[in-house]
């Protein structure tokens, strides 16, 4: 069987939204909140739960319109990909150490995906973004244009600085709504101005629940009757 990093394949599938240069915005100050650092991680005890909505449209996109949702402990999660169309399941990713499962609804197919050494999720806690929204606007990286309300809480508008944001296309542009206290993101939105590409994600649903037993079994994969399963054998160390 091939051999493949389990990280750097959840990490393509479960980011299949993000599909085009414009969207994969790179800063010219790295000086940011890291992924890996143990202040973001999800508490002990406490499940992070989730909802995001991504819609590409454009006369040069592939357009997507889906709902992701992430049931996320420290060292567990699933990850739920919906067609917002037809309401039907298109992927669904789970964690646990050491091991991945990814269902994919048009092969109709489970991988479980092996790699020694994991002990935490591929995916950031909803604070770490909320961490880095704030490093934006502090270090100019993003910068204010106004303010709104979202849900009775004020919150800012902020748009990419041009020459400290930097995408793959010149022309793209940022924009982000966040929380004017905590910084956490409710919306964002990168296009470039001829309308050839947008794409905008919508942050309904962000908490931190108990670690109850109703809860943590949100974690689980779903049935996929009939679905072949294949399994990968973990990367060979270099």
């Amino acid at each position: 069987m091939n051999r493949m990093s389990l990280p750097l394949l959840l990490a393509a599938l479960a980011l299949l939204f993000v599909s085009a240069p414009a969207a994969s915005a790179q800063v010219a100050n790295q000086n940011l909140p890291q992924p890996g650092d143990a202040a973001f991680l999800v508490p002990a005890g406490k499940v992070e739960h989730t909802v995001t909505v991504v819609r590409v449209e454009g006369s040069n996109a592939l357009p997507r319109h889906e709902r992701i949702e992430l049931w996320m402990a420290r060292d567990r999660a699933r990850n739920v990909v919906t067609d917002v169309r037809t309401g039907k399941v298109v992927r669904e990713i789970t964690y646990k150490p050491g091991e991945s499962r990814v269902y994919d609804a048009e092969k109709h197919t489970v991988t479980v995906l092996k790699e020694r050494g994991t002990t935490t999720p591929p995916w950031n806690s909803f604070l770490f973004e909320a961490a880095v929204q704030k490093a934006y606007v502090e270090q100019g990286i993003t910068r204010v244009i106004g303010e709104t309300t979202v849900r009775g809480r004020r919150a800012l508008l902020v748009e990419s600085v041009p020459g400290k944001w930097r995408s793959d296309d010149p022309a793209s542009r940022t924009t982000a709504t966040i929380d004017a206290e905590t910084f956490v993101l409710y919306e964002r939105s990168t296009g470039v101005p001829n309308g050839e590409y947008r794409q905008t994600e919508t942050y309904s649903v962000f908490e931190q629940l108990d670690a109850a037993p109703a809860v943590t079994a949100r974690m689980a994969m779903g049935a996929h009757k009939g679905a072949k399963v294949k399994r990968v054998k973990p990367a060979r160390k270099p």
